[in-house]
């Protein structure tokens, strides 16, 4: 449960800093950051995601229901770290249980490229995935329930 407001919840896992949330778990390394991000949290916006010093995705709001749900996906990966993957479906779904308390849930759909990549996409969403987005939430909880700064939605002139 995070105690904050509807509104910091729905906002603190899109409109703040990635690196702040996504600080890595076992050898997942910490988020480098986004480049590209101007469009990012508006209705199909979209950013470049960076690993390894170099692009690794192209991340892209699919669905914003306000003060409730996001969807996204991250799509046409760059690195071969990821060359199991075809793409990932992200949901992130907010509800108030009472007043300024939220539950923050997500959800993940890894699409593989074929038959043989399963394995290695279960493995990676079971042994390491689900431990980063446990730590990621829990990230969200800390920034949402102590003043977040948000990035975005960034100026049109910026």
């Amino acid at each position: 449960m995070i105690n904050s407001s509807i509104e910091i919840c729905f906002k603190t896992p899109i409109y703040c800093d990635v690196k702040e949330i996504m600080t890595g778990y076992g050898p997942l390394p910490a988020s480098e950051g986004v480049i590209e991000d101007y469009t990012w949290a508006n209705p199909k916006g979209c950013r470049t995601v960076l690993a390894f010093g170099k692009p690794l995705c192209t991340e892209k709001i699919i669905s914003r229901e306000e003060n409730s749900y996001w969807k996204y996906e991250l799509i046409n990966f760059q690195q071969s770290t990821f060359f199991f993957v075809k793409k990932v479906i992200g949901e992130i779904t907010i509800n108030e249980s009472k007043s300024d308390q939220c539950k923050v849930k997500t959800r993940y759909t890894f699409v593989h490229k074929g038959i043989l990549s399963w394995p290695i996409t279960f493995l990676f969403v079971h042994l390491l995935w689900s431990g980063l987005q446990k730590k990621g939430i829990n990230n969200i909880k800390k920034l949402a329930e102590n003043n977040p700064s948000f990035m975005y939605p960034k100026a049109k002139n910026s």
